[in-house]
């Protein structure tokens, strides 16, 4: 149970891409437009994206055999709360 949070938030480019999914919730991206997006090298979004997947806070959609988009999950209970989170904290964490 200690964990849970350190598997959301594992990493400074996991945490900056889950707001980028937060910021954009309606949004279908590929993993080159989040990279670009991010600002983080393609293999770092490459290799966060796959537990956000599997925690159900990003949805993967498979486009024919090779081309990948992602969505924020918005079904997954986790999800949900996650961005109800962000959505009442955001303001407090903007500038003046």
């Amino acid at each position: 149970m200690k964990k849970l949070l350190e598997k959301i938030f594992a990493s400074r480019a996991q945490t900056r891409v889950v707001q980028h999914f937060l910021d954009r919730p309606k949004d279908f991206f590929n993993l080159s437009r989040v990279a670009k997006e991010t600002g983080l090298a393609h293999s770092t979004i490459h290799r966060v994206m796959q537990p956000l997947v599997d925690m159900g806070i990003v949805k993967e959609i498979k486009v024919g055999q090779q081309i990948r988009l992602f969505i924020l999950e918005t079904e997954d209970p986790k999800s949900k709360i996650i961005s109800e989170f962000y959505e009442t904290i955001k303001p407090h964490l903007e500038g003046p």
